[in-house]
C-alpha cells in the first residue's frame, strides 16, 4: 500500500527520528526549566529564614540620631552597647558610625 492509502484507511505513517529527537530536546528543556525554578524557590526560601533567625526588628534613624543613638535604644538588657554596635554594623554593612536620617538599621538578635 502507498502512502497515501494508508493515510485515506486512517493509519498514519511514523513520525521521524528527527521528530522524536525535537520532542526529546523540548523535554529536557522543560525539565531543566522546572528544575531552576525550583532551586531559585528553595533558595529564596532559605535565605528568608537565615534572615530571619539574625534579625529582631529594625529602627529608623531620626534626624539628629546617631548610629550609638540607636544602639543604646535596642541594646537587650545585659549586653554591652559597643558589642551591639559591631553586631548592628555587621548586619547592615556599616563601616562607620554616620548614618544618614530616615535610613532603617536591621536590629540583631541576641
Amino acid at each position: 500500500m502507498s502512502p497515501m492509502q494508508l493515510q485515506a484507511r486512517g493509519t498514519q505513517a511514523r513520525p521521524g527520528a528527527a521528530v522524536y529527537w525535537r520532542r526529546r530536546a523540548l523535554v529536557v528543556v522543560a525539565l531543566l526549566a522546572v528544575a531552576f525554578l525550583a532551586t531559585g524557590l528553595i533558595g529564596r526560601v532559605g535565605a528568608e529564614a537565615e534572615l530571619e533567625d539574625k534579625v529582631a526588628g529594625h529602627a529608623i534613624v531620626q534626624p539628629g540620631e546617631t548610629l550609638w543613638d540607636v544602639t543604646v535604644a535596642t541594646a537587650p538588657q545585659g549586653v554591652d552597647p559597643r558589642d551591639h554596635l559591631h553586631r548592628i554594623k555587621d548586619l547592615n554593612g556599616l563601616a562607620g558610625g554616620e548614618v544618614e536620617a530616615w535610613t532603617v538599621v536591621l536590629i540583631p538578635a541576641r
